[in-house]
């Protein structure tokens, strides 16, 4: 069991909120403020991703980026990135993205948090070394909190690699907060007795078993270093002092179990045996999944065989013997169940939640008797990870599964239009082929060329309107007439020469404005030509490409078919190296604890044999 218990999704937040969201550097000082959203898009990616569903953000982010829709999160968006993709395991990808963002952040407050976070996330992993190389790092100091966990965990990591000097080294030069000195003195005095160091550990370890402990976790903590202490003692023959510090342990915390054996074994060690016997006794009534619950078992009838109680020690000999053998059956039915890989889908069957990535804890085992025996294993850090990251290609596999269904959908659709289209094309073609531009082009050049003779020649009738035009056309024919040249017609020769001059006189005045209106008209004609050209063209090609076009979402939906199925199958190999592995953590748990109870079973059967000898010795 860890120190402290990580909590995921406040990792989750911590990392990808305080990285990633919109003021970064002001996150990464403080409480991270409010997001101001410039990108549509981006805001899309933050609210699937506070819905906690990761995988949506993190396939909309990455989508959104290559196409270059949050170039006003740019920064932003490229942290978050980085952060779910740690959220789903991705610790080289994304470490490439802090590598890249963090190394030409300005603000180095901003790099050193950053660091703090991917190693934590790193630790939790189990990737010791990745979690040293980030820690190791930051260059400043980090707030007061976080300073003292950063030296916490990297003291953790050390030890896990069995540099307790080097743990020691390090935590001893650090002044932590008070809330972080109890793990500090705690981590470094386990350090040192491991070492052979059992004064100086014991001193510390004395301390935090003494100290005020206000909240839940330090009482914890104490109780702990207080076992720790006491078995320490145990070990160096100290059983006076051993006892002394285990009686400081609550008799119902987490570690009373732990407690009650080692203070009986003190009292043995001291002869005893009735002090013994009262410890012994209060732990073998509790529950016997647990190891020092299994050894009391023993540990009760030695206690009476000792005091001269040998009935009472056989009594308990054989009900040792009974609970052993229902225990082992139980454990052999559980072991089978693993054997035969059901195990897993009967670990998730109670899984409820929707969680993803860092988010994401078994919170309940399932119901049934045999369930309990999976406590130790799913408890065991590395099985949780390894559930965790099996649950992800479990959920992998299902939208990959999910994109075959749309990819069909949309290959339904795809031959849908390819109906549509060989409907409609031969009508739209037929539209595009009755529009003569050339013809309208000309005729428009025509225009403008009759427009500017008309303004050089000054030809006033030209650009007249048509009423007047038709006015002039029937004055200038009446000259052509024989009849209207005879005496008889002179009063109207007068009249017309009077009404072709008004005429001519009206047209030259308005001829300056009507030619300006003219060539008005012409350019318009000629913007609005040039844009039917475009449309025209556009038009063409649309029609010609239509059928490519068709044919290229058919092509791309066979290429993601491909690629999804060949996804699936590495995901098929992922997975049952993932159920192997995860199998084998938990038999090897299951056969370790089937293990100790056939070697206590085989104790108790060789001592209640010789107490039967003794008993029949006795009576002969």
């Amino acid at each position: 069991m860890r120190l402290t218990a990580f909590n995921r999704s406040a990792i989750c937040r911590s990392v990808v909120a305080l990285l990633a969201c919109a003021a970064v550097s002001e996150a990464l000082a403080g409480e991270p403020s409010g997001v101001v959203v410039r990108d549509p898009h981006y805001g899309e990616v933050l609210f699937h991703f506070y819905q906690d569903d990761h995988f949506t953000a993190l396939s909309h982010l990455i989508t959104a980026r290559a196409q270059d829709r949050v170039p006003e999160h740019d920064l932003e968006a490229e942290l978050l990135q980085g952060g779910l993709l740690l959220s789903w395991g991705q610790h080289v990808e994304a470490g490439k993205i802090f590598d890249r963002v963090l190394e030409t952040a300005e603000d180095p407050s901003v790099r050193d948090r950053a660091w703090f976070y991917l190693g934590k996330v790193r630790y939790q992993r189990g990737y010791l070394v990745e979690a040293q190389q980030a820690l190791e790092n930051i260059a400043g100091e980090l707030p007061d909190d976080l300073e003292a966990e950063r030296y916490d965990l990297l003291a953790r990591v050390y030890m896990d690699q069995g540099r307790f000097a080097a743990a020691v080294e390090l935590l001893e030069g650090q002044r932590s907060p008070r809330e972080w000195r109890g793990f500090a003195r705690f981590n470094t005095g386990v350090a040192l007795v491991r070492m052979g160091e059992l004064q100086l550990g014991a001193r510390l370890l004395e301390k935090v078993g003494t100290m005020r402990a206000p909240t839940e976790e330090q009482r914890a903590l104490r109780d702990r270093a207080n076992v720790a202490l006491g078995f320490a003692y145990l070990q160096a023959d100290l059983q006076g002092d051993a006892r002394t510090v285990l009686q400081r342990v609550r008799l119902n915390g987490p570690f009373s179990n732990k407690a009650l054996l080692g203070a009986g074994w003190a009292d043995s060690a001291a002869s005893d045996y009735t002090a013994a016997l009262a410890s012994w006794l209060e732990l073998s009534r509790r529950d016997v999944l647990d190891s020092a619950v299994q050894e009391s078992l023993l540990a009760v009838p030695y206690a009476f065989a000792q005091l001269g109680a040998e009935p009472q020690a056989a009594d308990y000999y054989a009900r040792a013997l009974d609970v052993y053998g229902t225990e082992i059956g139980r454990l052999d039915a559980v072991i089978a169940e693993a054997d035969s890989g059901q195990l897993l889908t009967t670990l998730l069957a109670a899984d409820e939640s929707a969680a993803d990535g860092w988010a994401w804890e078994l919170e309940r085992l399932p119901e049934g008797e045999r369930s309990r025996y999976l406590y130790f294993a799913v408890a065991d850090h590395r099985f949780h990870e390894a559930l965790k990251s099996y649950r992800e290609l479990i959920a992998l596999d299902t939208y990959l599964s999910n994109w075959r269904d749309k990819l069909s959908a949309y290959r339904d659709m795809v031959a849908t239009r390819e109906i549509a289209y060989a409907q409609r094309l031969p009508v739209l073609q037929d539209r595009v082929a009755e529009f003569d531009l050339p013809a309208m082009q000309a005729e428009l050049t025509a225009i403008e060329a009759a427009t500017a003779a008309a303004r050089a020649s000054r030809d006033v009738v030209a650009v007249a309107p048509a009423a007047e035009q038709k006015v002039w056309a029937r004055l200038t024919a009446l000259e052509k007439n024989p009849a209207f040249a005879t005496p008889a017609a002179a009063e109207q020769r007068e009249r017309q020469r009077i009404l072709k001059g008004l005429a001519q006189w009206n047209m030259d005045k308005e001829f300056r404005l009507r030619v300006w209106q003219q060539e008005r008209r012409n350019a318009e004609l000629r913007e609005v030509m040039k844009q039917a050209a475009a449309r025209y063209a556009g038009v063409e090609a649309a029609t010609a490409s239509l059928d490519g076009t068709v044919a290229g979402f058919a092509a791309r939906v066979d290429r993601l078919e491909r690629e999804v199925e060949y996804r699936q199958q590495q995901l098929a190999t992922a997975m049952r190296a993932h159920r192997e592995h995860l199998n084998g953590l938990a038999l090897d748990e299951l056969n370790g604890q089937k293990q100790r109870l056939l070697t206590y079973r085989a104790q108790a059967r060789f001592a209640l044999a010789s107490i039967y000898d003794r008993l029949a010795a006795q009576t002969d």
